[in-house]
């Protein structure tokens, strides 16, 4: 029993380690600081704040993840990591050590496993789903119990909030499963049909209230890796050819909601920190990136101009980003909403029109993406240059890069946009 989480996930792979060893260290006090998402960027234990004490619990959980340590191994560590820093904790050793353990463990194993079954060739041969309740544990939960050999297909939105662990200590796991195993393994002419999803009240530390699917622990209403999936997939097709890059991009917005993990991760934090007072916002010049274009765009503007673009990936940097939602001078009645500004990157994967800015006759490698307004009563013009070439750290190194990157934001009408002399329609 000790040991039976450990025996479940016993075989850790370079997925599940990647995505435990990128996450920063983070102290908190209470283990609803961070929630959801916020977990695939950081490594917190409840009540440590201390850099030099998390840093040592982050090694002991890093040898338990790869896989060298058990409970009984890491219980020694804790207990011994404890003594030699001081630490006062909640709860008895046992099962705060139990905590720790078990869920790095569960989480890291199921960001691992998210990415594995999420890739497009396995997508392709195994697109469903099963559910599969671990056998090992003494009190199931009987939400768990009747999911347990559930199969759907691996883009129902069910398996948004409901891909495991679901709560502390869930073992349960999911099977992809073929379409001939479907049929003759499992005996079903087509995948089941998503389970109704009830929720119950949850009240908050700190008074306010949030409702949680039944079967589901507050908390655990995610799928771990999505959001560091989303980002990795950006940084690979930033570096690979713009439709191929694409591609990948428009399967993972299909298949995964990566873009919109990306978006809520990245582009979300960004535009809320600079939004309310741009002019007293101090940049740090690290770019980022926020989203893609989408294949057929990549297409239209390679065709008409017969230029190939370097990458489908559009990129900023919170200097940009600041000029982009300025609200100075003459051209602060354009200034996009609050609202219309974090809907950019979903706009720019899909605009309704596109245009590239010509000057004195010459075209630009600048593109307007076009698209509706909250409430479609206006349009937002989007200004991205492609090919922009910059400066980036990577591996702690300043690189040069060709990128495309996000200029300016703003609403416009599209009478003034029929004009060849100054814009020319892509799309």
């Amino acid at each position: 029993m000790a040991d039976s989480l450990a025996a479940v996930f016993k075989r850790p792979w370079d997925t599940q380690l990647a995505y435990f060893r990128q996450k920063l260290n983070l102290g908190t006090e209470r283990w609803t600081d961070i929630m959801k998402g916020q977990h695939d960027k950081a490594f917190v234990v409840a009540g440590a704040m201390a850099g030099d004490l998390l840093e040592d619990l982050r090694q002991a959980v890093d040898k338990a993840v790869a896989g060298g340590s058990t409970l009984a191994d890491f219980r020694r560590d804790f207990d011994k990591i404890v003594a030699e820093r001081g630490w006062e904790y909640n709860g008895s050793s046992d099962w705060r050590s139990r905590v720790i353990y078990q869920t790095n463990l569960a989480s890291s194993y199921a960001a691992g496993r998210w990415q594995q079954l999420t890739d497009p060739d396995m997508l392709k041969v195994r697109p469903y789903w099963r559910y599969k309740h671990s056998d090992s544990v003494l009190r199931p939960r009987p939400q768990h119990l009747a999911w347990n050999g559930l199969i759907l297909r691996a883009d129902d939105p069910w398996w948004q909030i409901h891909f495991p662990p679901n709560g502390w200590g869930c073992q349960c796991s999911i099977v992809a499963v073929s379409e001939q195993e479907l049929r003759g393994k499992y005996g079903k002419l087509g995948p089941d049909t998503a389970p109704v999803i009830e929720t119950r009240e949850i009240i908050r530390p700190d008074g306010s209230s949030v409702y949680v699917p039944d079967g589901v622990d507050f908390g655990w209403d995610y799928t771990p890796g999505q959001a560091y999936l989303g980002r990795q997939l950006l940084d690979k097709a930033a570096t690979t050819s713009a439709r191929i890059g694409a591609a990948a991009v428009r399967s993972a917005a299909e298949n995964i909601n990566a873009l919109d993990k990306v978006i809520q991760e990245q582009w979300r934090p960004l535009v809320q920190r600079i939004y309310p007072d741009p002019s007293n916002y101090k940049p740090s010049k690290q770019r980022i990136h926020i989203g893609a274009l989408a294949p057929d765009l990549v297409e239209h503007i390679e065709t008409v101009t017969g230029q190939e673009l370097a990458t489908a990936v559009i990129s900023v940097d919170d200097s940009e980003v600041k000029h982009a939602l300025r609200d100075a001078g003459g051209k602060a009645a354009k200034r996009v909403s609050q609202a219309d500004a974090l809907r950019a990157v979903v706009g720019m994967y899909q605009p309704e029109r596109v245009y590239q800015v010509v000057e004195q006759s010459e075209s630009k490698a600048l593109y307007l993406m076009i698209y509706p307004a909250q409430g479609g009563k206006k349009h937002i013009k989007a200004v991205v240059s492609v090919g922009y070439r910059t400066k980036d750290k990577q591996d702690g190194k300043r690189v040069s890069i060709q990128t495309n990157t996000l200029t300016t934001l703003g609403y416009v009408e599209l009478s003034d946009l029929d004009n060849p002399a100054q814009y020319r329609r892509v799309k």
